[in-house]
């Protein structure tokens, strides 16, 4: 079975350079307390650089057993080559690295039902996660799409991979995209991502009184998905807005512009993993509340 996962908040947050004051939980805060013989009140003014690391391992430690995986087996793609390409996580590249996350350059991460229980994935805050699985040829795909990478037309080349890397048929292939922010995401001048005029038409739009631009990326996405073959009946949206859901952190509601929220710092986490079950089927798991 592809497990499809989205941490919320209620872990923490899921990338180390993220953790701050303002957005660990009550376990770290009892976890710092306990390893430097402190008080709750002197958190207020304690340095956090040098436990950023080991809060960030608690965070995926957690995360894995509530969804019952491995939290050391996660891996992200740094997206630094921007031209649609990827790599498959196998069982020697996670027997090499059993820590996970690794420095992988690529744009997009590919896991099959020959390596259960690897999970890969991204942390994100207001960025949507684009997720594609073929359940015939028990492949999946998964691409972090923020406005740049939706302007190079990334979701439509994680379809693309599944089709001419793996031979999989548009049909077959379920796609899932994870909760990102809503219409109320603006800049104040049009953003300088936004190259493709036919990409953004009516998904950027002008708002006079306020004097910005405010950025609807879910129908950019669509569409994309949609191109690429994808029947509409097989895709799925988390229609969560990050900027406003209060179980999502924000980049947009943390800045001063969007509502200065310092809680709303951080990023989660959206991505998938086969277990050990029928793999042509899909399951979408979020936390219950608490």
């Amino acid at each position: 079975m592809v497990k499809i996962i989205e941490s919320q908040n209620r872990f923490g947050t899921m990338n180390e350079k993220s953790v701050r004051l303002s957005n660990i939980t009550e376990e770290d805060k009892e976890l710092l307390c306990f390893m430097h013989h402190m008080e709750l009140k002197d958190l207020k003014t304690y340095d956090l650089t040098k436990d950023k690391k080991l809060i960030f391992r608690v965070h995926r430690k957690n995360l894995g057993q509530y969804f019952g995986f491995d939290g050391n087996h996660m891996f992200m793609a740094d997206q630094k080559k921007h031209d649609g390409s990827f790599f498959e996580v196998t069982s020697n590249y996670v027997k090499a690295h059993p820590y996970g996350w690794t420095d992988i350059p690529e744009d997009i991460l590919i896991v099959t039902s020959e390596t259960p229980n690897v999970v890969i994935g991204h942390p994100v805050a207001d960025c949507p996660v684009v997720m594609m699985c073929d359940k015939k040829q028990k492949v999946s795909a998964i691409g972090h799409c923020s406005g740049e990478f939706i302007d190079r037309q990334l979701p439509y080349m994680i379809a693309e991979v599944l089709q001419k890397e793996y031979g999989s048929n548009a049909k077959d292939i379920f796609a899932y995209v994870s909760a990102s922010a809503g219409p109320n995401w603006f800049y104040d001048s049009y953003p300088k991502w936004a190259k493709d005029s036919s990409i953004w038409k009516n998904c950027i739009t002008y708002d006079h009184e306020n004097k910005q631009f405010h950025i609807n990326i879910k129908p950019a996405v669509l569409m994309q998905i949609i191109h690429s073959g994808v029947l509409p009946k097989n895709i799925q949206f988390n229609m969560d807005d990050t900027i406003t859901h209060p179980a999502y952190y924000s980049n947009h509601a943390s800045s001063k512009k969007g509502g200065n929220q310092p809680e709303k710092n951080g990023r989660h986490f959206a991505g998938l993993y086969y277990d050990e079950e029928d793999s042509a089927k899909v399951k979408i798991l979020k936390p219950r509340k608490r």
